[in-house]
């Protein structure tokens, strides 16, 4: 862990208000006030012509799940924007049962067609895990899940009695339809 406090790993701020579970503006009070610091960086593209940048350590210790070098991976890769990671960052924090916090994460990986937050985000809703339970919204995410292809998502339709067509499990060798399951060598 000390080896990760060597480097700073510098996100933004709406990535730090994603970790610690505050609004963007709480952490732009945070910075204004010097409660944390930041690095300025150009940004022609914004009004203001520069982007505010958090170092991550210096936040750590408003984090609810611990720091490791994964962990830290996946939140820079998060800070890009790539759906996979904000999926496990997301993951990394509802392993803690810090749930109010990973729902925003998988929620976002979700918005980008990742089929394996879909569905995660459809066990959130379902249970009420880090939101208001929403049976209805849990469908939805299944629903989708389910027409992406996720065979889960689709054996978790069947289940309910819902026609979902033919499920193919990826290496299983099994293809499921309405009527019967066929197993095969590949």
């Amino acid at each position: 862990m000390e080896n990760l406090r060597r480097s700073p790993v510098f996100v933004s701020a709406h990535t730090t208000s994603m970790l610690i579970g505050k609004s963007v503006r709480t952490v732009h009070n945070w910075l204004e006030s010097g409660v944390i610091q930041a690095k300025s960086v150009d940004a022609a593209h914004l009004p203001s012509g520069m982007l505010r940048q958090i170092n991550l350590f210096d936040i750590e210790h408003h984090i609810c799940v611990p720091l490791n070098q994964e962990l830290v991976g996946w939140i820079q890769q998060a800070d890009t924007g790539d759906a996979k990671a904000l999926k496990l960052v997301g993951i990394a924090f509802s392993a803690e049962q810090h749930h109010a916090i990973a729902v925003p994460w998988i929620e976002a990986a979700a918005k980008k067609g990742e089929v394996d937050a879909m569905d995660l985000l459809s066990w959130h809703y379902l249970e009420g895990a880090g939101v208001a339970q929403n049976h209805s919204i849990a469908m939805q995410w299944l629903a989708k899940a389910a027409e992406k292809g996720l065979p889960i998502a689709k054996l978790k339709l069947k289940k309910l009695n819902l026609e979902v067509g033919e499920i193919h499990l990826v290496g299983g060798g099994v293809v499921i339809s309405q009527t019967e399951v066929h197993i095969f060598d590949e």
